[in-house]
């Protein structure tokens, strides 16, 4: 009854889900491991969720993504989404994760904000096949050719550990 509902539902967890996944290799390139994904708390209250965490030997750097597109002003951008409430919940999904996983206690804390812009190209009327250098093409469910932008990575986005 509702199917356009969750077709577009469908559409930006697509576009979500591949923004954070296009956001971890990035990570991977600069050398740190993804331990986790989609990480919230299971038991209890629901704190917030972090898209990913990613460690090196002495950093674990939790990972806020916003996949934005740049054709629209709608949301904010990506960094402006994050907003003083949004860092709240981090927060209390980070401590959350220290809790439970005491055995990375020892490495930096640090929480970082990837911003993954991207523009739709229609293929067919696409000049050129390759995507703009550094960029990464992903084709979306309604059959529209995504150009991911490079990351933008604000690294300590949030510091308040109080």
């Amino acid at each position: 009854m509702f199917n356009w509902l969750k077709s577009k539902s469908a559409k930006s967890n697509n576009l979500g889900q591949a923004g954070e996944e296009r956001a971890q290799e990035e990570y991977k390139k600069l050398g740190y491991k993804i331990l986790a994904a989609n990480e919230y708390n299971k038991k209890g209250k629901r704190l917030g969720e972090i898209d990913f965490i990613a460690a090196d030997k002495t950093r674990i750097i939790f990972v806020e993504v916003k996949t934005r597109n740049t054709a629209s002003t709608k949301f904010g951008t990506g960094a402006e989404a994050v907003n003083i409430y949004k860092q709240r919940k981090i927060l209390a999904a980070v401590k959350m994760y220290f809790l439970r996983r005491p055995q990375y206690a020892n490495l930096q804390p640090q929480i970082d904000v990837c911003v993954m812009d991207y523009s739709e190209v229609d293929p067919v009327r696409s000049q050129s096949p390759k995507a703009a250098a550094g960029a990464f093409r992903h084709r979306a469910s309604n059959g529209v050719d995504i150009i991911f932008k490079p990351a933008k990575i604000i690294a300590n986005a949030v510091e308040d550990w109080n």
